[in-house]
């Protein structure tokens, strides 16, 4: 604790140090002004909307930028004494650069008159090329997949567009993992967000992938996220513009099967104040599905169950951000975000033993009905400090808090058929709710072309879940509370940590370092079982990377670093869920947390248009948390272990190739090598194997707006510790054309898997105990139409934060569970 004490002390006085630097009492400052009108050079109108830049001389880095009026007038205010330079940039327009004259306490106006443009061809070869931007771009810690240069875009949902991102893929049941883990964390804006405490492939299927604009995979995270999630860091940046004056765009869009979507934003500025506001929905309804289970013990005696289920619901959500700027150096932004949905679920289902001779010896059917909703509420705060000297000193204070709630009901019933006891009638009711507050101060520090980054955070995480169990008395016909099968629980978790990171640049070499020091307290109560948990930890994490420019626009890199799996709540709750008698789970109170170690080797490149990226990885975690199924009787029991060594060795490519002006292909495949490897009930079990992954997609853009496109994926078997999953693929075709002058609406027309109208998952477990089997079938053929429109005129850029809140902890059930239910 003393260590953690000296550390975050250190931190702190280093941020405060600087900070009273920074606001000693200073000599005034000549603040001046540069003004302008713009025209073309041959029609002598004026020219509205061109990029206006004010450049320091002998820097090429903008020192304010805005865009010019409908008149073609422009002001640029807030100028210190400096000798500037005043570029001018517009499509289809020759760029154009002037000195200014200085200064002085008695000028501080410069008005450059009626500044004139010509047009040139060679300009618009240029913007026809931008267009076609590269989908991947590899930096030294993540890759960003563009999903705005994504055609797609449109009409597709965000789960199809992560299907196609570099080191995630999405399995035949809509599973998602990164680098072959379900351990990850999913950030909205490098936050965490309330919309993803639950299974996040629910809010994917939900959200319009035109509310996005690009998907972030941080692999191997700095010391400034933290440091759980073995997979790493799935970061949604949502579209927010950062234009001013008013600008927005709706979306619309309906499928078959039965669904509907939608979403919006705006955006604005007037002086100082900016705001941004978003807002989406989908209602869906899914044809019923079939699922399967096949079970044989040792001694040959079987259980099928067949049964039949269907699904409906909805989903919304609204946001918005606020931002002020006090001055040039001083920045608020406040956000606020809700979100809810709702779902209905019915399963139908037969239920057969047979003995070892194949005759039936029990039967019965399960009938259930499911009903579920879940809120949520995020509120943050931020406050920006830049400093005088250097632009990129930066300090921050953030504040976060985060609500969600989770409320289930079930009504189910046993209809007994052959040799089963009696007939049950009993309903499920689950009210659980999180409540999270996150306090962070980061300072960055410049030291001429290096950079030091120090900072200290704290999560404060309270969870309470109330869960009712109750059986229908015959008699009296009223529900009486089982309370051997009910569970009330309250958890609390702590975690205060300081990190520090140092980026160092020579030539073509990059070094980042940084380490970070977490102390972690869990204080639980599972009061209907009498358990409690009590922990409290420390983890010293340490990263590394290194970079260096080939030549051209080639770089390779390298990068060491640990990654945490701490177990969450939905893993340690030691309540049994016995809603299906046949199939029992509970969680396990005495889990501590493991270390993982990831190691990557990167090359990327650039070349006329065209984009590869290559990655080498190979991670290894031991005591790892692995979940595993044995035998009783006739009822399989799943829980969970510190029990498994995880050794993962891949190699993960993509590549964007742009064949001509309009056609373009992007690729993107990995192959990994797992070895799986533990104990169970005293006795060695191993599973090993190769899988992969190959994603292709396809762009050819025709005239008058029109572009057609096309997608095909497959996906080997997935290696578990007790068996496999079954390999899949499928594919879609899309065409969208563009709409109204200036290309500012466009519709969009998708179907996915026409050639195959049901998907089946699969999944298998071989033990020395039994052999077990479970299918699914559903529908996976989909028709989609959308339309989506821009409005709106754009002007100054919105201040936005350059740090802030980013919670990226917590392994939970099912890859991001909160694990409220039961």
């Amino acid at each position: 604790m003393k260590q953690f004490l000296a550390i975050l002390f250190l931190n702190l006085g280093c941020c405060l140090f600087s900070f009273a630097q920074d606001n000693a009492p200073a000599f005034p400052v000549i603040s001046g002004t540069v003004k302008g009108i713009i025209q073309d050079s041959l029609k002598k109108e004026p020219l509205g909307y061109v990029t206006v830049i004010l450049l320091e001389k002998g820097k090429n880095e903008p020192v304010k930028t805005t865009l010019s009026k409908d008149d073609g007038s422009f002001e640029v205010n807030n100028l210190p004494a400096k000798p500037y330079q005043l570029a001018l940039a517009f499509v289809g327009y020759r760029n154009k650069k002037i000195d200014l004259p200085a200064f002085t306490p008695e000028k501080l106006m410069v008005d450059v008159g009626i500044m004139y443009l010509t047009t040139t061809t060679k300009q618009l070869k240029e913007v026809e090329i931008v267009t076609e931007r590269p989908l991947v771009k590899q930096d030294i810690d993540k890759i960003t997949y563009d999903v705005g240069a994504d055609p797609e875009s449109k009409n597709l949902t965000a789960l199809d567009m992560l299907r196609k991102v570099p080191l995630i893929t999405v399995d035949a049941d809509d599973n998602i993992e990164l680098k072959g883990n379900s351990n990850y964390k999913v950030l909205v804006n490098g936050k965490t967000s309330s919309l993803f405490v639950r299974n996040p492939k629910d809010v994917f299927k939900s959200m319009p992938a035109s509310s996005i604009k690009n998907i972030e995979v941080i692999t191997n995270p700095p010391s400034k996220y933290e440091a759980e999630g073995v997979g790493g860091i799935i970061n949604i940046i949502t579209n927010k513009k950062t234009m001013g004056g008013y600008n927005g765009s709706i979306n619309i869009g309906a499928g078959q099967p039965q669904s509907y979507l939608g979403g919006a934003y705006i955006t604005a500025k007037i002086k100082k104040f900016g705001a941004t506001g978003n807002y989406f929905f989908n209602d869906y309804t899914s044809p019923a599905g079939r699922n399967n289970l096949f079970r044989r013990d040792a001694f040959n005696n079987q259980l099928n169950q067949v049964g039949e289920s269907q699904y409906n619901g909805d989903y919304r959500y609204a946001g918005g951000e606020l931002s002020y700027e006090i001055d040039t150096l001083n920045l608020l932004t406040a956000n606020l975000g809700f979100n809810r949905g709702r779902n209905n679920n019915d399963l139908t289902q037969k239920v057969q033993n047979l003995n070892n001779t194949g005759a039936l010896t029990q039967a019965y059917d399960r009938l259930n009905n499911g009903s579920g909703q879940w809120r949520g509420v995020d509120v943050g705060l931020d406050y920006q400090h830049t400093f005088k000297r250097n632009k990129e000193q930066i300090f921050t204070l953030s504040y976060k808090f985060n609500q969600n709630g989770d409320d289930s009901y079930s009504d189910f019933r046993v209809v007994p058929v052959l040799n089963y006891p009696e007939s049950i009638i009993s309903k499920t009711e689950n009210n659980g709710k999180t409540n999270e507050q996150t306090f962070q101060a980061d300072y960055v520090q410049p030291i001429k072309k290096q950079t030091l980054e120090v900072g200290v955070k704290s999560i404060l995480r309270n969870s309470k879940s109330d869960y009712y169990y109750s059986d229908l008395d015959e008699s009296s016909q009223a529900y009486i509370v089982d309370p051997t099968r009910t569970n009330n629980f309250e958890y609390q978790q702590d975690i205060y940590a300081a990190y520090t990171s140092l980026s160092l640049k020579k030539n073509k070499w990059g070094l980042r370092v940084g380490s970070r020091l977490e102390e972690t307290r869990i204080d639980a109560n599972f009061k209907s079982s009498g358990e409690f948990v009590k922990q409290d930890y420390f983890n010293l994490i340490p990263s590394v990377a290194l970079s260096r420019q080939l030549k051209g626009t080639a770089s390779l890199k390298t990068s060491y670093t640990q990654r945490i799996e701490r177990p969450g709540l939905w893993y340690l709750n030691p309540y049994r869920n016995e809603i299906d008698p046949r199939n029992i789970f509970f969680g396990n109170p005495a889990l501590q947390p493991a270390v993982n170690h990831a190691f990557d080797v990167s090359y990327s490149n650039f070349i006329k248009g065209s984009s590869i990226n290559g990655s080498l990885f190979y991670n290894f975690t031991n005591e790892s948390i692995q979940s595993f199924t044995t035998l009783n009787g006739d009822t399989a029991i799943t829980t969970y272990g510190n029990i498994g060594k995880n050794h993962t060795v891949g190699l993960s490519l993509n590549g964007n190739v742009v064949i001509t002006k309009k056609f373009n292909v992007n690729i993107n495949g990995s192959a990994s090598y797992v070895r799986l490897s533990s104990f169970l009930r005293g006795l060695p079990v191993n599973n090993e194997g190769v899988t992969a992954n190959v994603f292709g997609y396809a762009s050819y853009r025709l005239d008058k707006g029109w572009r057609l496109s096309a997608n095909l994926g497959v996906n080997s078997p997935r290696i578990t510790l007790q068996g496999t999953s079954a390999s899949y693929s499928f594919h879609s075709f899309s065409v969208n054309k563009q709409l109204f002058k200036g290309e500012k609406g466009s519709v969009s027309f998708s179907v996915n898997s026409p050639f195959q109208k049901r998907r089946r998952w699969l999944s298998e477990i071989n033990d020395i105990q039994f052999y077990q089997r479970q299918e699914s079938y559903y529908v996976m053929r989909r028709f989609n139409l959308s339309f989506n429109y821009r409005f709106g005129k754009l002007q100054s850029g919105i201040a936005r934060k350059k740090r802030g809140i980013q919670n990226d902890d917590v392994k939970s059930g099912g890859g991001q569970s909160s694990g409220t239910g039961n």
